[in-house]
């Protein structure tokens, strides 16, 4: 275990060094950096992508804090630039692991970030209150799930393609048991069981702008539980069409009991629309 973790500490310093060398100290120039010298050394098969994929972690657990608000937007954009222009004289497969480590660190700095940020609250104790900001939370949660598990499966169809089957299924793997715990949310459910509010008492003057304008409290009160309603079906269309990708995945390694669980899952949220 020692000489494990010695060698990780060696390693990292390495990537951090030619990061200074060739960037400077800032710190997503120096990520920016590490991510090109993962990308190469996998290429040239120098280290497995699942090593890279690891080796990348641990250096995002020691500096995203140091990465500012800006530098995250600029990394954003630096992604949404280079998937419009890819660099000429890159081969298929270093397009493909540079895609997917990219991802990967634009995933763990959306996990750093949700740490570090509020809880969510009630607005206040009403049945109302209470019941949105569970239907929230789990919309939160379910959004969350649906992404990771894009990643994992982009992730996974990279080990496919560079043929680590082993590494391929343990990714799809996981990205199962994301959908899984999300589709099991119920959010039908939990929108369906939301009362309407109590609407506020009103002042003269609001109830006279009200009968003016043709304001009704009750149509207010019911949109806004419609419009989450709408969220629902947006989040279970996202979760079927996980589900089907990694039913398709499964298949396309011959992993039957794979596929029968993404199918399970899909006929789970088929049943609840």
């Amino acid at each position: 275990m020692t000489t494990n973790l010695r060698f990780l500490d060696e390693f990292l310093k390495h990537y951090q060094h030619r990061a200074a060398l060739t960037y400077g100290d800032h710190a997503l120039a120096s990520l920016l950096a590490t991510l090109d010298q993962l990308t190469a050394d996998v290429a040239s098969q120098k280290q497995s992508l699942e090593a890279a994929l690891f080796a990348l972690q641990s250096w995002l657990d020691a500096n995203a804090p140091s990465l500012s608000p800006s530098d995250r937007t600029e990394f954003s954009q630096v992604l949404v630039q280079e998937k419009k222009n890819r660099t000429e004289g890159q081969s298929d497969d270093t397009t493909l692991i540079a895609s997917v480590l990219r991802l990967h660190a634009m995933r763990l700095l959306f996990r750093f970030d949700a740490q570090q940020a509020e809880p969510l609250k009630p607005e206040d104790d009403t049945a109302y209150a209470q019941a949105k900001y569970r239907l929230k939370v789990s919309l939160r949660e379910v959004e969350t799930a649906v992404n990771e598990a894009r990643i994992d499966t982009a992730i996974a169809n990279a080990h496919h393609i560079l043929g680590d089957r082993g590494a391929n299924r343990r990714w799809l793997q996981d990205a199962l048991i994301r959908i899984q715990t999300a589709a099991a949310k119920d959010l039908h459910r939990l929108a369906e069981s939301i009362p309407q509010p109590d609407t506020p008492p009103l002042t003269f003057w609001q109830r006279i702008m009200f009968r003016i304008y043709g304001i009704r409290q009750e149509e207010i009160a019911k949109r806004t539980v419609a419009s989450l309603r709408q969220i629902v079906d947006l989040q279970n269309a996202q979760m079927t069409e996980m589900a089907t990708l990694l039913a398709e995945s499964f298949n396309a390694i011959d992993d039957k009991l794979g596929a029968q669980q993404a199918l399970g899952i899909l006929g789970q949220l088929t049943t609840k629309q």
